[in-house]
C-alpha cells in the first residue's frame, strides 16, 4: 500500500468514529438502511425506495449560478452512481425527479432537509453549501452495489441536519510530506464526503517549503527540497537515511486550481506559513534571516531545530512579502502563522535579539515571541485577514485577535476562550493519527478531533446556533 492510499484508509477509518453532529439524534428502526457520516442531527426512516431511471432529472428553479452550480454536482452524483444520464430542468413532470428549494426559514446557511419519497426527492436550504451538504448525505443513502453494478435506488427517509460546529476541519502537513496535486483534490473530496468545511494546508517547515513565491525564487530552488531523508523512526539509533534528494512545490497556478477546486465543495483552504520557528529550509536559502551566520541546510529528519527567525526588519519585510502574496492565492479570513516549538537558544545568544527585548521592555524571550507575532498580526489585520496559530503563541501573552488553535492538551484552548479569544481544539490525545493511543469519544454527546501527523481532522470552534 502506498503511503497517500495509507493516509486515506487511516482518514476513512477514523471517520468512522466521528461525533454526532447533534446531541438530540434520534433514529428509528426501519427496512431500510442508512449509513451516514457523521449521523445526521436526525433521521426517520421511513417505507419504500425512489427508483432511479431514465426519466429522473434535477429540478432547480432558481436562477443562481451557486445553486445552479450544485445542481449540476447533484445531477453528476447521481449519474456516476447510476450509470443513467441526469439532467438539470427549471421545470418537468411531478415524479421522478429530484429537487431542490430555496428554503429561508432554514436559519443554518449550511443547514439542509431532505425528503426521500418514492416519487421524488425534494432537498431544502437556505444557502448553496446546504445543498451541497445534503447532496453529501444523498450519496451516503445510496447502497453499495456488487462491483460492476449501479445504484438503482435511494431508501425513503426524511432527515434535518444542520451542523453543531462554524468550523470543521482537516490539517495535511505537506512540509514533511509532499503530496502531489491529484492526491490534494482526493483529500479534498473526502473531507467534502463528511462535510467538513475548512482545509489547513500546512505549507512550511525545516524540511521543506511548499509554495511559489515570486518574488523570492532560493525558496523554490533551494527551501523546497532536502538532500535525503530519516529512514524508520526518529527513535532508532543510530539515525539512518535514505541518500535521496527529496522535495517539491506547489506552482501558484496550482494554487490557484486547489483553492477552486475546494471552493466548489464547499471549503475553505487556510495556508500555513510557519513562524518563528520551524523555519530551518526557509533559512537555508536566505541565511541572512536567522541570527547566526550559517549556512543551514534544509532538515533531514524530524524535532525541533534551534535556528528561527531573527527579528530583524529584514525578516519582517521577507515575511510581509511572502504574506502578500499569499493573501492573493488564498481568499481565508484566517492565515495560519505557525508559532509553534520556536527555541529560544538563538534569541538568547543574540545582541540583537537582547537590545531588541530590552527597548521594547519585554519581559524575556517568550515576550519577543508575543512581539514578533503581534507584529505579524497588525500586518494582517491590516489586510483585511486574521492570524490563527498554535497554543505556544499564549507564552509571553496572546496577540490581539489572534485565534488559538490548542494541540498541547486542553489548558491552551480553555486558557485562550477565558481570555475571549476563539479556539479550535486540536490535543494530541484525541487528533494525531500518529499516536498509537489515539483517544474516541465514548458516547455521541462528547465532540471528537482527529487531527493528521504535525496536527488535525475535525476541529471544534464556536457552537453555530
Amino acid at each position: 500500500m502506498t503511503k497517500q492510499n495509507a493516509i486515506l484508509l487511516v482518514l476513512f477509518l477514523s471517520l468512522l468514529f466521528i461525533a454526532c453532529s447533534s446531541d438530540t439524534v434520534k433514529v428509528y428502526e426501519s427496512e431500510n438502511t442508512y449509513n451516514v457520516i457523521p449521523m445526521p442531527a436526525q433521521l426517520s426512516p421511513a417505507t419504500g425506495k425512489f427508483q432511479i431511471n431514465e426519466q429522473t432529472f434535477v429540478l432547480m428553479e432558481n436562477e443562481a449560478e451557486s445553486w445552479k452550480a450544485v445542481a449540476g454536482q447533484i445531477a453528476a452524483m447521481v449519474s456516476a452512481a447510476s450509470g443513467k444520464k441526469i439532467e438539470v430542468r427549471e421545470n418537468g413532470d411531478t415524479k421522478d425527479f429530484i429537487q431542490i428549494l430555496v428554503d429561508k426559514s432554514i436559519k443554518n446557511a449550511e443547514g439542509y432537509t431532505l425528503k426521500v419519497n418514492p416519487y421524488d426527492i425534494t432537498i431544502r436550504a437556505a444557502e448553496p453549501a446546504g445543498a451541497f451538504y445534503a447532496m453529501q448525505t444523498l450519496s451516503q443513502l445510496m447502497p453499495i452495489p456488487e462491483e460492476g453494478a449501479k445504484v438503482t435506488y435511494i431508501p425513503c427517509a426524511k432527515i434535518e441536519d444542520a451542523p453543531r460546529y462554524v468550523y470543521r476541519g482537516m490539517h495535511l502537513d505537506v512540509g514533511r510530506h509532499f503530496f502531489p496535486v491529484d492526491f490534494i483534490k482526493k483529500y479534498i473530496d473526502l473531507l467534502a464526503m463528511h462535510k467538513m468545511n475548512r482545509f489547513h494546508w500546512h505549507l512550511t517547515e525545516d524540511q521543506g517549503w511548499r509554495i511559489e513565491i515570486k518574488k523570492y525564487p532560493k525558496l523554490q530552488e533551494i527551501a523546497a527540497f532536502r538532500n535525503e531523508t530519516l529512514i524508520g523512526h526518529y527513535s532508532d539509533q543510530p539515525h539512518q537515511f535514505d541518500g535521496k534528494r527529496y522535495g517539491g512545490f506547489y506552482t501558484q497556478d496550482e494554487v490557484r486550481e486547489i483553492v477552486a477546486y475546494a471552493k466548489e465543495r464547499h471549503i475553505t483552504v487556510i495556508p500555513e506559513i510557519e513562524m518563528p520557528g520551524h523555519s530551518q529550509a526557509a533559512l537555508a536559502a536566505y541565511p541572512e534571516l536567522a541570527c547566526t551566520e550559517g549556512p543551514f541546510e534544509v532538515a533531514t529528519k524530524w524535532g525541533v531545530f534551534k535556528e528561527v527567525y531573527c527579528p530583524t526588519d529584514a525578516t519582517f519585510e521577507f515575511l510581509e512579502n511572502v504574506l502578500t502574496e499569499v493573501m492573493e492565492l488564498f481568499t481565508s479570513e484566517y492565515i495560519h502563522i505557525g508559532g509553534d516549538e520556536c527555541p529560544k537558544e538563538r534569541w538568547k545568544q543574540s545582541k540583537f535579539c537582547q537590545d531588541l527585548i530590552k527597548k521594547e521592555n519585554l519581559k524575556d524571550e517568550h515576550g519577543l515571541q508575543s512581539y514578533f507575532i503581534s507584529r505579524i498580526e497588525k500586518f494582517l489585520n491590516a489586510n483585511g485577514r486574521q492570524i490563527i496559530g498554535w497554543d505556544e503563541i499564549l507564552e509571553g501573552g496572546l496577540a490581539p485577535n489572534a485565534t488559538v488553535m490548542s494541540w498541547r492538551g486542553m489548558q491552551g484552548g480553555i486558557d485562550a476562550a477565558r481570555q475571549k479569544h476563539d479556539v479550535v481544539m486540536t490535543p494530541t490525545s484525541n487528533c494525531y493519527f500518529d499516536y498509537i493511543n489515539l483517544v474516541l469519544p465514548t458516547n455521541r454527546s462528547q465532540s471528537v478531533v482527529i487531527y493528521h501527523s504535525s496536527k488535525s481532522i475535525f476541529s471544534n470552534q464556536r457552537p453555530q446556533n
